[in-house]
């Protein structure tokens, strides 16, 4: 937490399905807190990673909540956070800044985004590609709730020791 310089002027926030389980296996899942929730690719049975990157693209805060858990429940992760980008699940979220919506009927309700926003907004999906396709994210074959926290967060370390170059700057490659 203490590489990652804590928060910065701009915070993004998204959340990341963490699935163990799909299809038939899902009713076989027994760890604690973990419930079937809706991802990209169909129902899992698992958790969802809220992370929280500044504006270096580095993880300072991060909570791991039971598979259908909404935006909602993270919100005191959020806490005295100013300026927090989201997506339009973060609506309802005190604080954080959303791309317009449309209400019943095509309304539209206009929340402050401005055009730019959605481009920053993008460096967290980044960040997760990194993460799902490098790191492994996608796979964490854990036993353990604690196997699961430590692997989740060994690969929110090794993302924030890459991506500020301190290993660079160690191995004498860059100054």
């Amino acid at each position: 937490m203490r590489l990652s310089g804590g928060k910065g002027l701009l915070q993004l926030v998204d959340l990341k399905p963490i699935p163990l389980a799909h299809g038939h296996r899902i009713h076989g899942l027994s760890l604690p807190e973990a419930a079937v929730g809706v991802g990209p690719l169909g129902a899992f049975a698992g958790y969802v990673l809220m992370p929280v990157m500044n504006e270096r693209g580095l993880f300072f805060r991060w909570a791991i909540l039971p598979g259908n858990a909404r935006e909602t429940w993270g919100r005191d992760l959020l806490d005295g956070l100013p300026a927090v980008l989201g997506d339009r699940g973060f609506r309802w979220v005190q604080g954080v800044k959303t791309p317009p919506y449309r209400v019943r009927g095509g309304k539209v309700v206009e929340t402050g985004w401005r055009e730019w926003m959605g481009r920053v907004r993008n460096w967290i999906e980044t960040r997760f590609s990194v993460m799902v396709r490098s790191l492994g994210l996608h796979r964490i074959e854990a036993r353990s709730y604690w196997g699961l926290v430590a692997r989740v967060n060994l690969i929110l370390l090794v993302h924030n020791l890459i991506r500020s170059r301190v290993l660079l700057k160690m191995a004498g490659v860059e100054l």
